[in-house]
C-alpha cells in the first residue's frame, strides 16, 4: 500500500475498515476518542479519505473496541458490515467476476491494495472450496477478531454475488483458538464456525466455485481490474526490491514463478534483479527459500499431506522438499508437525 499512512506499523490497511469499526462502537456508545486510546491516531483520520492505519494501530483500536464489548461474536457484525462497496475497487472486481472461482483469484492478487499484515490463499482441501487467511504479525486477540471479521466478510459477500442460490449452502469458518463462552448467533444456510482448529479459513461446497454471477459488467469488471493492477505497482514501486519479490512470491497462486519470470513482473532484465537484489545483501534464491519456509510452517499446521504441501511449493517429490526444509528449520517436516500437535504438559 502506498497511499499516505497514519500511526504505527510495518503494515497497513484501508481506513476504510476503521471508519467501519468506529460506527460499530458508535452504536454501541462508544466514542472516538476512547476507541483510538494509545493508538497514535488522532479523531480526524476519520474524515481523511484514500489514507491507511499502521498496523499496530489498528490493532490497538480493535482491542479497545474489544474490551469495552467483550464479544467476540460481535465480529460477525463487523464483517458483514463490510458490503461490497466497502472494499474499494476490489470489491467491484470481484463483484463484476465471471464466478467465485474468478473473485477469489482477484482477492488473492489484490488483497494486498487493501491490507498487508494478511495474506489470502488458496487451500488444499479436495472435497470444499476453501481459502486460508495466512497473519503476517504475531497471534492475539486482535488478530483473532480481525481474522474471523475477514472471514465473515468473505462468507457473505459469496452469498451476496451468489445471490438466491446461496441460501441452502452451508459454509464453514474455521478459527484458531476457544470458542466463546456464550453460544453464536444464528449463522445462514446452517453454516457453522469449528474453533481450535489449525488455521483461519472459509470454505463452501465445491459446487459453488462454478457458478456463474449474472449481475457481472465485463466493461466495469475490466476498469475494477485495471484500477487493482495500478494500486498494486504503486505498492510495490514503494517497497525495497527484496520485499517487491517477495510480495510477488507470496501473491503467486500457482507454480512458483522463476527468476525471469519475477524480473520481467518487475519490467528489469534478469542481470538487473539480481545485482540490485545483491546490493540490498539478498539472492533470489534465498527469497525463495524463505517464502518456501514460511509456506512450508503454514501448510505443516493444516490438513494437507506433506506430499501435497511438497507439491504446491514446486519440489519434485515429498523427499526433495523434507531435506530442504530440513536445512532450514534443523527438523524435519513430520517432525515438525508432531511438534505442532503435541499438548502442553
Amino acid at each position: 500500500m502506498d497511499i499516505e499512512k497514519h500511526g504505527h506499523g510495518r503494515y497497513a490497511i484501508s481506513s476504510d475498515y476503521l471508519v467501519s469499526l468506529s460506527e460499530q462502537a458508535f452504536e454501541r456508545g462508544m466514542n472516538v476518542t476512547s476507541l483510538l486510546h494509545n493508538s497514535g491516531l488522532e479523531t480526524s483520520v476519520l474524515l481523511r479519505q484514500d489514507v491507511s492505519i499502521g498496523h499496530e494501530s489498528f490493532l490497538t483500536a480493535i482491542a479497545n473496541f474489544h474490551s469495552m464489548d467483550g464479544n467476540l461474536w460481535s465480529a460477525l457484525e463487523g464483517g458483514r458490515r463490510m458490503t461490497l462497496s466497502k472494499h474499494g475497487y476490489l470489491g467491484y472486481a470481484a463483484q463484476h467476476s465471471r464466478n467465485l472461482l474468478e473473485a477469489a483469484d482477484k482477492l488473492y492478487r489484490y488483497v494486498s491494495t487493501r491490507v498487508d499484515f494478511i495474506s489470502l490463499q488458496r487451500g488444499g482441501r479436495e472435497d470444499r472450496a476453501e481459502v486460508l487467511i495466512l497473519p503476517r504479525i504475531e497471534e492475539s486477540p486482535a488478530l483473532r477478531y480481525i481474522c474471523l471479521c475477514i472471514m465473515v466478510c468473505l462468507e457473505t459477500l459469496g452469498r451476496q454475488m451468489m445471490g438466491s442460490r446461496a441460501e441452502q449452502l452451508a459454509s464453514c469458518i474455521t478459527m484458531k483458538g476457544p470458542a466463546p463462552p456464550t453460544p453464536a448467533p444464528p449463522l445462514p444456510g446452517n453454516s457453522r464456525i469449528v474453533f481450535d482448529a489449525d488455521r483461519y479459513s472459509v470454505s463452501w461446497p465445491l459446487e459453488v466455485v462454478d457458478f456463474p454471477l449474472g449481475s457481472r459488467d465485463a466493461e466495469l469488471a475490466k476498469l475494477a481490474d485495471a484500477r487493482c493492477e495500478t494500486a498494486l505497482r504503486r505498492s510495490l514501486d514503494s517497497q525495497t526490491l527484496t520485499s517487491r519479490v517477495l510480495a510477488l512470491l507470496h501473491r503467486n497462486t500457482g507454480e512458483l514463478p522463476s527468476l525471469d519470470d519475477i524480473a520481467a513482473r518487475l519490467n528489469m532484465s534478469t542481470a538487473t534483479l539480481q545485482r540490485r537484489l545483491k546490493s540490498e545483501g539478498a539472492s533470489f534464491q534465498q527469497l525463495k527459500d524463505r517464502f518456501r519456509e514460511d509456506q512450508a510452517r503454514t501448510l505443516l499446521a493444516s490438513a494437507m499431506s506433506i506430499e501435497q504441501i511438497a507439491d504446491q511449493l514446486g519440489y519434485s517429490d515429498a523427499s526433495n522438499f523434507a531435506k530442504a526444509f530440513k536445512s532450514w528449520t534443523g527438523s524435519s517436516p513430520s517432525h515438525y508437525r508432531q511438534q505442532l500437535t503435541r499438548p502442553e504438559e
